[in-house]
């Protein structure tokens, strides 16, 4: 089968898209290519993966999203696939014109839109409702023109499975081949772990609060959403127990994991967090750390039934901190945590078992 996935937002290099979508359909065999953004316009081949890069010279979200995603569709274009999948809603109008050359074109929905947007710093306050309407049903609208939907959580699903019959969840499940599985971490380092975006919305000045009353480092990797966040973050009492690494790369946070004793994640409840898998979260009971998470009724389901962590109040900075110097204090409960979050990523939460699921769509579609 020969597939095309393409993006106008993403970076080749996306762990979604390329490392586990892209990689992965490769190693089974297919014929994939991926038309992304990078930092050059250039064509190579990578992990039996061909990739075609384009530079976005364009500047502003709307030139981006109306000029240089025709571009990227263009290009797509002259990849004479089966299937193409996209990754960007700014993509759906571009559907009809795939559609009309009898390819299947397929939309994976990362994130639940019309939720995300009630978040966004760039839009007023009291624009983003009806902002977020009116990408729903603009949304709602397009997506009858694909041919299916691969959602990445159950509630983006359910979602658009009242829009059409022909969807399938692919969770954004850890990759197995990524973490060293005979591994332990150092449960009696006394070092708490985050990687991710780091944003106000995810918790980094509650956390940072919280940290003031636990006795442990804070090991912090990932991108600030802006320069005055970091500043802000470096001008509180306890910056001084934190030791920021920057962004990293896979194998850095594969081994800043296996140096932790605790995993953080928790976000504040915002619609588009409520309903979301976070996959540091999977990451963390992948390398066999226990996880201090959000006690959202969908995170408890997962971290308290399989016995892999605590769920706390994330508004609240002594829950935080009650919850992670629980796990601290006792090396063994979080040895036992951990292994208890590892077994069931082994089992059923990982990246190998949804791709045998996207595989199967395709097939379905195909049929």
């Amino acid at each position: 089968m020969r597939i095309c996935h393409f993006t106008s937002v993403h970076p080749w290099n996306d762990i979604r898209i390329f490392h586990k979508e892209c990689v992965s359909l490769a190693a089974m065999g297919h014929d994939v290519t991926l038309v992304a953004v990078g930092e050059k316009d250039d064509d190579f081949v990578l992990q039996g993966v061909r990739v075609v890069t384009l530079v976005n010279s364009f500047t502003g979200r709307g030139s981006r999203a109306l000029r240089f995603s025709r571009k990227v569709v263009s290009s797509a274009l002259n990849i004479d696939a089966d299937i193409y999948h996209f990754h960007d809603p700014e993509l759906l109008p571009c559907a009809k014109r795939f559609v009309r050359l009898s390819k299947k074109v397929v939309y994976d929905v990362h994130e639940d839109l019309p939720r995300q947007i009630s978040t966004k710093p760039w839009i007023p306050k009291w624009l983003r409702s009806v902002a977020g309407s009116v990408a729903e049903s603009v949304e709602n609208r397009l997506v009858r023109n694909v041919s299916g939907v691969v959602a990445a959580t159950p509630h983006i699903e359910r979602r658009f499975q009242l829009l059409t019959s022909n969807t399938c969840c692919v969770f954004n499940a850890p990759l197995l081949r990524e973490f060293s599985l005979q591994s332990t971490p150092s449960y009696s380092s006394r070092k708490l772990v985050y990687i991710g975006l780091i944003s106000e919305k995810r918790g980094i000045l509650t956390l940072l609060h919280a940290l003031e009353n636990i006795n442990g480092r804070l090991q912090l990797a990932g991108k600030f959403e802006s320069d005055q966040l970091l500043v802000h973050c470096k001008n509180m009492p306890a910056w001084k127990k934190v030791d920021y690494h920057g962004v990293l790369d896979r194998a850095a946070i594969a081994g800043l994991l296996c140096e932790s004793s605790v995993g953080m994640v928790t976000l504040h409840p915002t619609t588009n967090y409520l309903e979301s898998y976070p996959i540091k979260m999977f990451e963390y009971m992948g390398a066999a750390l226990p996880v201090v998470a959000s006690d959202f009724p969908l995170w408890k389901g997962i971290v308290e039934k399989h016995d892999a962590g605590v769920c706390v109040n994330a508004l609240d900075p002594d829950a935080i901190a009650d919850g992670v110097n629980r796990l601290l204090d006792d090396s063994e409960l979080c040895r036992t945590m951990g292994e208890n979050g590892r077994k069931h990523i082994l089992s059923e939460f990982n990246w190998e078992h949804e791709t045998l699921k996207l595989n199967a769509f395709y097939e379905t579609l195909m049929n």
